[in-house]
Order: structure tokens, then sequence, then C-alpha cells
């Protein structure tokens, strides 16, 4: 059984509620550009990082809920 990526994870979970990135990571107080430069492959994302995205994105979409 294969495992999903968290960050392919994360970003299809942000356009599935239509939140910006941008928005995700001034919530999550990480570089906008961050993100991007992880799909292009320039820097590895760290578990710390996409764990701060994560959590950010599950606060917006609750407060969009709410």
């Amino acid at each position: 059984m294969e495992q999903a990526d968290p960050l392919d994870t994360l970003f299809a979970r942000a356009k599935q509620h239509r939140i910006p990135m941008a928005t995700i990571c001034r919530r999550a107080e990480i570089d906008p550009t961050t993100p991007s430069r992880w799909k292009r492959g320039r820097n590895g994302a760290t578990l710390d990082k996409v764990s701060k995205l994560h959590g950010a994105l599950n606060e917006i979409i609750a407060e969009l809920a709410a």
C-alpha cells in the first residue's frame, strides 16, 4: 500500500478548498515562495514546515466552515 505524499496532499487540499498557498503560508509564518520551490525540486520539504502548513490549512478550512 502506497502512502500519499504530504506535499501533494497539501496542494490538493488547498486547491479543493480554493485557498491560495500564500494565505496558508502567512498563517503558518512560512515564506510564501517555499512551497513553490519544493514543487520545482529546489529545496527539500522539511516535516516541520509541511506540518505547519497542514495545520494552517486545517485552521483556515475550519474557519470557513464556521
